[in-house]
């Protein structure tokens, strides 16, 4: 018991415990003495989640819990509402101010707020959370929240609820994180009052707002040209237009005046996490470079779709004058028209030489061939380590061949396809063209196109249904020795932790042969030690210094045609040898029974376990 009191006596270590303890373990810990009450009693309250759901305990329920709420609000900094708290919380700061300052001012209850609900229960005053640094609201308007035991009539009023939180926000002046989901715009007085209370966030540097709007049109300059962006180091605004969305008014339907903020003439020097959303069909070049030249040291940069006629080299080059610190580009859902689905790699070939460390995209569709990677890729070549291609349409074979040898330092190469779709594969050819740049990988993810053979004669069996000695037919010794120098590439990749293969077999021309899924192929030879008496092909032993290797998935199904055939104990027993730190693989379909030879697996890994599939949502 001394030790413990020496420990707790030390508060540093106190701080670097509690982030790492549960609300409900705090909660004893305070239950144990006075002193340890006194202590613990500020961590107790430094995160709170009042979001309300249906069969939930949750701290607006008691009374006890409010209350005791009202003597520690000091203490809370992280606060996450629903939209029954928001306006709780926004009518029990106003009860407060009632009793604390029966004749406040302007300043504390402007004109454009609304008034105080009617509640049909008691309504416990708190002070304002003037400590708050992060707040995320959810304006959530479902039907869970018809049930819930402190709702308030102003709920159903979308332009009362902007209000109410934008009133709580600028009573937090030291917020560094603010988050509003699913907030109403109606018109451009809403915005105003949004901008306005933005602006007086100086501490500001996190903003994400994802919002409806009703009918509204706003110039991306003066959205720039705000004020309130000046602090921010990231940014992601989201524009979701919904014409048909209805909002009931009431209680603040007048047209007070709101003061609009000044504009800013200063760059957004402190900027540089930047998430731009749909963009509309009319945007031109010159609204996006008016967005742009107020951001000059972005480093992230998230986009997901600019529509519009715009000349897209002009823009990659002008924001590659503006922006010539950027470090990350991820695309979401792009889908360009004509030449603006190049419009990233534009970007890429204009910012200066050997910036870009990171490109992660998903569902999205482009034109990268191996001209255009040739420009882009190549001129990133050293500092690149990440590139992600996920889902995306318009990645050709020889492109990925060009960042394969180009780009040195890749860490992560993913180019992954969901489950319904098969997209275009990495030729077995271009893969193999010139030596890989990079042996740093640590994550390989990619889907190898694979000459079938077909066979003049129907009598002919496959190679691994054949009685040895074997003997190879042109086709198959000339593609083996193809698939043997791809093997020795991969076995090259000494850090590889997560490696991911398909197979998918084509044709002549390089397009799929048949619809067979990648997890009923298998690479030819790959997983197999062969057989020197019988003359069975078998390249396991080149993937030897895989040592690191933690997972491994794709074209691995155990029960394959010919992975049943070629894969024994003897395999099995390799693994275990060879890849001590296999965590998972995709050796088998969740719910199948597993073989014996892999169950003495299972049994060698009691630390961690070996999971021998990988679960299909």
């Amino acid at each position: 018991m001394a030790a413990a009191k020496r420990f707790f006596a030390i508060q540093d270590l106190v701080d670097i415990l509690t982030p790492l303890l549960h609300v409900q373990d705090i909660s004893r810990l305070m239950q144990t003495n006075r002193q340890m009450k006194t202590q613990w009693l500020p961590s107790l309250f430094r995160s709170l989640n009042m979001t309300y759901y249906s069969r939930g305990k949750r701290l607006l329920r008691s009374a006890d819990a409010k209350l005791t709420l009202g003597r520690n609000v000091r203490h809370v900094r992280i606060l996450k509402l629903g939209l029954a708290e928001m306006v709780y919380i926004f009518n029990s700061t106003l009860a407060f101010i009632d009793i604390a300052s029966p004749e406040a001012g302007p300043e504390l209850r402007p004109a454009w707020l609304p008034l105080p609900d009617r509640a049909t229960f008691h309504v416990v005053p708190l002070p304002c959370m003037t400590q708050l640094r992060q707040l995320e609201v959810f304006f959530d308007r479902s039907k869970d929240n018809t049930m819930c035991p402190y709702r308030m009539p102003s709920i159903n009023n979308s332009r009362a609820n902007l209000a109410q939180v934008c009133w709580i926000t600028a009573r937090s002046p030291n917020l560094v994180d603010l988050t509003l989901k699913s907030i109403a715009i109606k018109d451009d007085r809403d915005l105003r009052l949004l901008m306005t209370t933005l602006t007086g966030l100086t501490r500001l540097k996190t903003l994400s707002c994802s919002t409806t709007v009703q009918k509204l049109q706003i110039d991306m300059q003066d959205i720039a040209t705000d004020h309130h962006l000046a602090t921010a180091n990231r940014i992601f605004e989201r524009d979701r237009a919904d014409q048909n969305h209805r909002f009931s008014g009431g209680i603040d339907e007048g047209s007070n005046d709101v003061a609009s903020p000044g504009l800013r003439t200063e760059r957004l020097f402190n900027l540089t996490e930047l998430a731009l959303w749909e963009m509309d069909k009319t945007t031109t070049a010159q609204d996006i470079v008016a967005l742009f030249i107020h951001c000059p040291n972005i480093e992230t940069l998230t986009l997901t779709n600019i529509r519009g006629n715009y000349d897209t080299e002009l823009v990659a080059q002008i924001l590659g004058e503006i922006c010539p610190n950027l470090r990350h580009i991820s695309c979401r859902g792009w889908r360009g028209e004509g030449q603006t689905r190049q419009l990233p790699f534009r970007i890429m070939s204009a910012i200066p030489e050997q910036r870009l460390q990171e490109i992660n995209c998903c569902s999205s569709s482009f034109i990268l061939n191996d001209t255009v990677a040739r420009k882009s890729f190549a001129r990133h070549s050293v500092t690149l380590e990440t590139v992600v291609f996920d889902a995306c349409i318009g990645v050709n074979s020889r492109s990925l061949a060009v960042i394969l040898v180009e780009c040195p330092n890749l860490v992560v190469l993913q180019v992954t396809w969901a489950d319904h779709y098969r997209g275009p594969p990495l030729h077995l050819e271009d893969a193999i063209s010139a030596p890989w740049g990079s042996n740093k990988f640590r994550r390989l993810s990619l889907t190898i196109g694979i000459p079938v053979i077909l066979s003049t004669d129907a009598r002919e069996r496959p190679y691994y249904l054949r009685k040895g000695p074997l003997v190879l037919t042109e086709a198959e010794a000339g593609r083996f020795a193809r698939l043997e120098k791809f093997y020795k590439q991969i076995g090259s990749l000494r850090d590889l932790e997560h490696l991911d293969l398909r197979a998918d077999m084509v044709d002549a021309l390089g397009e799929s042969f048949d619809d067979t899924s990648y997890e009923h192929l298998s690479f030819p030879g790959l997983l197999s030690l062969g057989n020197k008496r019988t003359g069975r092909i078998g390249y396991l032993d080149l993937l030897s210094g895989l040592t690191k290797l933690k997972e491994l998935r794709g074209s691995v199904y155990a029960r394959a045609d010919e992975t049943a055939k070629t894969m024994s104990l003897r395999e099995v027993v390799w693994f275990d040898h060879f890849w001590p730190q296999l965590e998972l693989a995709e050796f088998f379909f969740e719910n199948e029974p597993v073989s014996e030879s892999f169950r003495w697996l299972q049994d060698q890994r009691d630390t961690p376990s070996l999971q021998l599939y990988v679960s299909r949502l």
